[in-house]
């Protein structure tokens, strides 16, 4: 197995070293194809992209390709990055690499936090769905502060097995508590 790096190791610098140029057009999503390739290395199961989305709403999840060429579409979370299937479960899959300082930086964990909030409220009310929030990258590190606060909300304590956010190297282990 070869050895998956630390989430927090991952700064601007060694990212360009891993996947070249990140930035715009189709660079932007080698981090991306990377992690899915490793989960599905990691786990032996297939992670398909997906469509899926949470209607913030509502708290129900829906396959949509373009929500805001509808009027409620801002109703709706940023799609899944990807989903497995695994026996009566399905784990939906949010990869990030976040990666320097700045407000674009801030304002993407920003997002990334109430898209876990919407995922509460998923779990709080739904059997058979698990999430998963891959946060690699200095920066998304130094904020899992703010998610592990989250989590430990009184309403979200009992749940905390059903969402999972940590780096790409933390997800095998807790996969496999879920099989």
């Amino acid at each position: 197995m070869e050895e998956i790096i630390e989430g927090r190791l991952i700064t601007k610098d060694k990212r360009h070293e891993i996947f070249g140029t990140v930035a715009g057009g189709a660079g932007s999503m080698k981090p991306e194809i990377f992690q899915r390739g490793v989960i599905e290395r990691e786990t032996g199961i297939p992670c398909p992209k997906t469509n899926t989305r949470i209607n913030l709403r509502t708290h129900t999840l829906h396959s949509i390709a373009c929500p805001n060429i509808h009027e409620n579409g801002f109703d709706y979370s940023e799609n899944f990055d990807g989903i497995q299937q695994v026996g009566n479960n399905k784990v939906f899959v949010n990869l990030k690499c976040i990666v320097g300082v700045g407000g674009s930086q801030t304002r993407s964990l920003r997002e990334v936090y109430w898209f876990v909030e919407g995922q509460i409220n998923i779990v709080l009310k739904t059997s058979g769905i698990l999430f998963a929030n891959i946060l690699d990258g200095d920066t998304a590190h130094a904020a899992l502060k703010h998610f592990m606060y989250q989590s430990n909300l009184p309403n979200f304590s009992d749940y905390k097995s059903k969402i999972y956010i940590g780096d790409l190297r933390g997800y095998p282990r807790w996969f496999k508590n879920i099989v």
